[in-house]
């Protein structure tokens, strides 16, 4: 087996090499951000879009999410039995089933968005004012550029290719 050559490409070493302590940053963020508030990170998401969207379907969390249905489907099934959702079948359409708050779901959110909306704040506040503009107008054309990406590549993830049998 035989590894293919590195980029020697500076920008992209860069990029890649902030982006990794941008992963480590936001992991550690939120797994501390979450632990206050009683839930997982991924238990955060799913209760955030939920409160996002007006009674979505299990598929439409599934989309917004870019998760499987059934995972997001389990997911679903615990935040259930914990009291923070509630499924009901669509009247509509039998086969789906639509997902919204409890009460206790709402003010989980509530305190999840106090909670996470002080933290960042505090964040944002650090930075200077221009500095501040320019990464809040940045972030989502960075996400969208990901996603792009990610669908254009399908196939192409880095370390999927780099490895080649002789």
């Amino acid at each position: 087996m035989s590894v293919e050559k590195r980029s020697r490409n500076p920008t992209v070493r860069a990029f890649r090499k902030d982006i990794r302590s941008l992963e480590r940053q936001i992991e550690l963020s939120l797994a501390s951000q979450t632990d206050c508030c009683g839930v997982t990170p991924a238990q955060c998401h799913l209760l955030l879009e939920v409160a996002d969207q007006s009674d979505p379907s299990v598929g439409e969390l599934a989309g917004a999410l870019e998760l499987d249905a059934s995972t997001l489907s389990r997911s679903v099934d615990g935040l259930v039995k914990l009291g923070f959702l509630e499924r009901r079948e669509d009247a509509e359409n039998r086969r789906r089933y639509l997902v919204r708050l409890t009460a206790k779901g709402r003010k989980k959110v509530d305190e999840i968005d106090g909670a996470c909306d002080a933290y960042y704040e505090g964040f944002l506040k650090g930075l200077p004012a221009k500095e501040r503009t320019i990464l809040v107008d940045s972030l989502p054309r960075l996400v969208e550029a990901f996603r792009a990406w990610r669908t254009v590549a399908k196939g192409a993830e880095c370390c999927a290719t780099r490895v080649k049998e002789r």
